[in-house]
């Protein structure tokens, strides 16, 4: 008798393993096909309840060597990073060390406008701290350079620490584009300055900080920061020249550097609670802009449906999160060529989500 169970057991065991291997083979053919359709060169990534539904890559990862894309090359993965910024800041809120209503002053008494900013309207979008970065847009890059008088100062060619420094005495220089809590504006500064927060409340560099309390945990053993990491080989490449000012200034607000598999493993930390508590996460992904059409939260963009998303952009690279814990999906795009593209990469994801999840809505982006 045990031996007659053992075999229907083996048998269904067998079974269930073939499904599965048929049902992700025509999800992953549905995912090369729109890749191919739109010109998307770079990897796509959708994850069910913490496994992976579908993945694939796509695409050169470095014209000059003739290299593919694979699903673990690494990208830079820019405005992405702020969402880790704003898990720092939480998880030393959960540890008693700051609160989302302190003021800026309290860390920097040197600010003029240190009084009338709280780290909640830096972390969502409404503290009226001037932008550094002037953006332009050829057709293979997003060019960001420093504004104003900060140009001169502030290059490729200066040391991080230099950099950061020069950065920091020129916001606290500019004054405030609006009045504190009157509206929203998306703007790269707040967290600049929620990074260096994050430092002078741990004692350790920014960097430091992530990777011991983030990227080990949860065995993100490829990521990384630009200003440690960029130049490595295993970094997939644009096909043209970055015209970007990075050195030292992106600190917290698009420094990160990652691969598939990793992003997997925090997207599905921050939908099943493995990385902050519950109360964190419902912070993180309120909506606070007081607008529908561009919601904001601490570092992502709340859908009002149960989703959120958030787009990265460094150079050619260009990426996109999305996350939705009630249906316990989350899906990773990142592309190096976001000038071939053929269509905005939300509207690629949506229609991957709704060929592979067909219970996520399209129109959650």
């Amino acid at each position: 008798m045990k031996k007659i169970t053992a075999v229907f057991l083996a048998a269904a065991i067998i079974f269930a393993l073939c499904s599965c291997a048929v049902k992700n083979s025509e999800e992953r053919k549905a995912l090369e096909k729109i890749m191919a359709d739109s010109g998307f060169g770079g990897v796509i990534s959708v994850w069910d309840d913490g496994e992976t539904l579908c993945e694939n890559a796509f695409g050169p990862s470095n014209t000059e060597a003739a290299a593919e894309n694979r699903t673990d090359s690494l990208f830079c993965v820019g405005s992405i990073s702020k969402q880790f910024t704003a898990a720092a800041v939480m998880l030393l809120r959960e540890r008693g060390l700051l609160s989302v209503d302190d003021r800026l002053g309290k860390y920097f008494p040197d600010c003029p406008y240190g009084d009338r900013v709280t780290l909640h309207q830096m972390l969502c979008m409404r503290s009226g701290i001037a932008e550094f970065y002037d953006v332009t847009v050829d057709r293979y890059n997003i060019i960001e350079t420093p504004a104003g008088t900060l140009r001169k100062t502030v290059t490729n060619s200066g040391s991080v620490s230099e950099n950061r420094e020069k950065l920091q005495k020129w916001l606290f220089e500019q004054p405030l584009r609006y009045e504190p809590g009157s509206c929203y504006a998306y703007t790269n500064s707040n967290y600049f300055l929620l990074a260096r927060i994050v430092e002078l409340v741990s004692g350790k560099a920014y960097e430091d900080f992530i990777c011991e309390n983030i990227f080990q945990p949860l065995e993100m053993k490829s990521s990384g920061f630009i200003d440690r990491m960029y130049g490595d080989p295993r970094i997939s490449k644009g096909s043209h020249e970055v015209k970007t000012v990075y050195v030292g200034i992106t600190m917290g607000l698009g420094d990160i550097i990652t691969c598939s598999a990793d992003m997997g493993r925090w997207l599905n930390a921050l939908c099943d609670g493995g990385m902050i508590s519950d109360e964190s996460f419902k912070m993180m992904t309120e909506n606070y802009s007081g607008k529908e059409e561009n919601p904001y939260g601490y570092g992502l963009q709340p859908d009002g449906k149960g989703g959120c998303s958030h787009t990265g952009v460094f150079a050619s690279f260009y990426a996109f999160t999305y996350i939705n814990p009630g249906e316990s999906c989350c899906l990773f795009a990142v592309t190096n060529e976001q000038g071939r593209l053929t269509e905005d990469i939300s509207a690629i994801s949506a229609r991957v989500l709704k060929n592979v999840m067909p219970s996520i809505s399209a129109t959650h982006y």
